[in-house]
C-alpha cells in the first residue's frame, strides 16, 4: 500500500508538486522515495503549512495556517474533529500553491457544511438531544469520530454500532475494542454482511468480549434493529448525543429514534 501512495506520487508531473501530511508516520516513511517536488502540511511543527491556535466548538474548529512561518489568517470550519482539519489544511495547501488568494480561501471553506453520512447532524429532539450519523465502519475512523464527538461539547455520546462485514471483524475486533472505549454507551448489532457469507465463530460478540476484557462494561447487544429507538428511550438523557456509526442500514434508524423520543 505504501508502495502504490508512492507510485502515485511519483506520477505526478514534473512541474507539479506533491502535497503530504506528515502527522502521519506511514506518509513520512515514503518521503524517501517520492522523486517530485514536496509540500508538507500538518499539526507538526516541521510542516510546510501548519495548523496552529486550533479551537473546537460545538460542532465546528477553527485554527490559523501558517505558511513557511508566516501567519495567513483563521479558517472558520463548519465541521468538527481533528482530521477534518487535517483533511481542510491539505485542500488549502494545494490551493495556496496554485495561488488561489487567501481570503478566496477562507470564504470557501466558511461556505462548506459537511457532507452525507459524515458526522452528518440528524436532529436534534424537543430534550436537546442530537442525533448524528457517521459513515466509520474501521477503528480508525470510528476513532476519528469519536475524538470530534469529545471536543467542543459536553455531552454523554451514546454509540450505535453496525459492524460491517465479517472479514473485518474478524480482523479488527480489539482495535474497534480500543477505539469504542472512548464513547459513554455502546449498543452493537449484527454484523452487516454485504457482499459476505457468515464465517464460522465469527460475530459482534467478537468486540464485546474484547470491550469487556478490557474492562468496559456498559455495552448492550441489539439483535433485532427495530429494539433500538425503544432501547435508547430507556437510557437516554437530557442533552445526550447519538450516533448511529456503521456503513450498512444502520443510518435508517435515526428517524425511528426521533420519533420515539419525541413522542
Amino acid at each position: 500500500l505504501s508502495n502504490a501512495f508512492a507510485q502515485f506520487c511519483n506520477a505526478t508531473p514534473f512541474y507539479g508538486t506533491v502535497s503530504l501530511c506528515i502527522d502521519s508516520q506511514n506518509v513520512m516513511k515514503i518521503i524517501p522515495i517520492i522523486k517530485r517536488p514536496i509540500v508538507t502540511f500538518g499539526f507538526s511543527q516541521d510542516a510546510d503549512y501548519q495548523a496552529t491556535n486550533v479551537k473546537y466548538e460545538s460542532g465546528s474548529s477553527q485554527f490559523d495556517v501558517t505558511a513557511f512561518g508566516e501567519n495567513l489568517g483563521k479558517i472558520e470550519l463548519n465541521i468538527p474533529g481533528k482530521h477534518n482539519i487535517q483533511n481542510t489544511l491539505g485542500a488549502i495547501t494545494m490551493a495556496l500553491e496554485l495561488e488561489v488568494p487567501f481570503t478566496k480561501i477562507q470564504n470557501g471553506i466558511s461556505n462548506y457544511t459537511g457532507v452525507r453520512r459524515r458526522f452528518e447532524i440528524k436532529h436534534i429532539t424537543k430534550n436537546d438531544i442530537l442525533i448524528i450519523d457517521d459513515y466509520a465502519h474501521h477503528p480508525t475512523e470510528v476513532s476519528a469520530t469519536l475524538q470530534a464527538a469529545n471536543s467542543g461539547w459536553d455531552r454523554r455520546v451514546i454509540s450505535i454500532f453496525q459492524p460491517h462485514l465479517y472479514s473485518r471483524t474478524r480482523d479488527f475486533h480489539l482495535e474497534f475494542a480500543n477505539a469504542f472505549l472512548n464513547t459513554d454507551i455502546l449498543i452493537i448489532t449484527d454484523i452487516y454482511p454485504a457482499r459476505e457469507l457468515p464465517m464460522e465463530g465469527i460475530t459482534s460478540q467478537l468486540i464485546i468480549d474484547d470491550m469487556k476484557s478490557l474492562g468496559y462494561e456498559n455495552i448492550h447487544f441489539v439483535k433485532n434493529l427495530d429494539d433500538i429507538p425503544f432501547l435508547i428511550k430507556s437510557i437516554t438523557k437530557k442533552s445526550d448525543m447519538i450516533i448511529t456509526m456503521g456503513a450498512g442500514n444502520i443510518w435508517r434508524q435515526c428517524e425511528p429514534i426521533l420519533q420515539v423520543l419525541d413522542a
